[in-house]
């Protein structure tokens, strides 16, 4: 039985040039046929490089690591993909996009503005606005997935826009700086919301950040979608990343798993100190944050990472981590939306759901008090007492 092959194809349609950036699609090909798949990655001709046996499509746009990323796993997912139908002797690539989707694979938001824009029976000029909103908001690169888009972010892009200036020449051959009218940004950002509606009823996006939130709504309490369950972090820990980079993402969130740590402590405390520590050493450290001491025991499984990378772990930015994360967990098959914070909590849902005392997580955690941790555990604190009764 033949195997589909699976490769990159770089501006398809042939409208990149002259400063415009042109899209990267997925496209799979058997018997004759070709599947193209929307990957939402955007660049200009001579960002695309394609070298395979390197694994590098991408280089020369500032995030080179993150977008070399989100190829290589989609390409991961597609092949696995690929491989089951092959081991089931039916082959059918139209039906691959929608398995994608099923299998959890996130979407990307700007691969979906793009299928309504092709939806959308529009005038000429209405249709170039919307272009104009996706180039715009393949340049910014900070609302790439549904899960980008919050009541913050839809704040800093309209930020971003009002600060975005570019050089044109006037009728003299001059140089002058241009910048957006209010009028300008006014239409990207209702294009902008039009798309978010769209999501919105379509149910990639579970919470419209144009419609504000009631102040007492889940006061308080974890939900289950905020942390990993034990099995998942197992599940995290075996699975394969597609790259080097992603592999360290994963890596950096797991030692959050095990220590509890937020982003800002991880990136700045010195695990070089226990070079020398033995197992089940207690470590100690001050919140970057609030400067309260928390602790953290040294786990097995935590020294083994921490000697991986000689007690020096990756330094990433915090936004650029979690871009990272939703890969992260895109190739380990968790359905979950992994943030940085999510480390964090997973921790302390585990030591809670473990029997650890909550004064005891609140002292490891560094909060500032117990109530503080009883307020953000709520709802485990509560599987935990029923728990306890029934072990009882």
């Amino acid at each position: 039985m033949k195997i589909p092959t699976i490769s990159f194809v770089f501006d398809r349609r042939k409208t990149a040039g002259g400063g415009r950036s042109g899209s990267v699609e997925m496209v799979i090909t058997y018997q004759g046929q070709r599947k193209f798949v929307s990957t939402g990655v955007s660049v200009l001709p001579h960002q695309w490089k394609d070298d395979k046996r390197r694994n590098i499509y991408i280089k020369g746009t500032g995030a080179d690591v993150e977008l070399n990323d989100i190829l290589l796993t989609m390409y991961t997912k597609a092949y696995r993909i690929v491989s089951g139908m092959v081991e089931k002797g039916r082959v059918d690539i139209s039906a691959i996009p929608a398995l994608l989707t099923a299998q959890s694979v996130e979407m990307t938001f700007l691969d979906y503005i793009l299928d309504r824009m092709e939806r959308r029976n529009v005038s000429e000029y209405t249709h170039k606005s919307y272009v104009t909103l996706y180039n715009k908001l393949s340049e910014y690169g900070r609302i790439r997935f549904f899960g980008d888009i919050t009541q913050k972010s839809v704040r800093d892009l309209s930020e971003w826009l009002h600060s975005y200036t570019w050089k044109e020449k006037d009728r003299f051959g001059n140089d002058i700086v241009r910048k957006y009218s209010q009028a300008s940004i006014y239409k990207l950002m209702s294009n902008f919301s039009l798309f978010v509606n769209d999501a919105v009823v379509d149910g990639y996006v579970t919470e419209n950040p144009y419609v504000v939130k009631k102040m007492h709504e889940n006061k308080g309490g974890t939900r289950i979608d905020e942390y990993l369950t034990g099995e998942e972090v197992k599940n995290l820990e075996e699975s394969e990343m597609p790259t080097r980079s992603l592999a360290e993402a994963r890596d950096l969130f797991l030692v959050q798993c095990y220590t509890g740590m937020a982003y800002g402590d991880l990136m700045t405390y010195d695990f070089t100190k226990h070079r020398t520590g033995k197992k089940k050493e207690l470590c100690t450290g001050s919140r970057h944050k609030t400067g309260v001491e928390f602790h953290f025991v040294m786990t097995d499984k935590c020294r083994d990472l921490l000697e991986k990378y000689g007690y020096t772990l990756p330094k990433l930015p915090n936004q650029k981590y979690n871009v990272k994360l939703k890969l992260v967990a895109d190739a380990a098959g968790i359905d979950k939306n992994l943030t940085s914070h999510m480390g964090r909590r997973t921790a302390g849902y585990l030591w809670l759901n473990g029997g650890i005392p909550v004064e005891v997580v609140s002292k490891c955690l560094g909060h500032s008090s117990i109530a503080m941790t009883q307020r953000a555990y709520a709802r485990i604190l509560d599987k935990t007492i029923v728990d306890a009764f029934r072990r009882l």
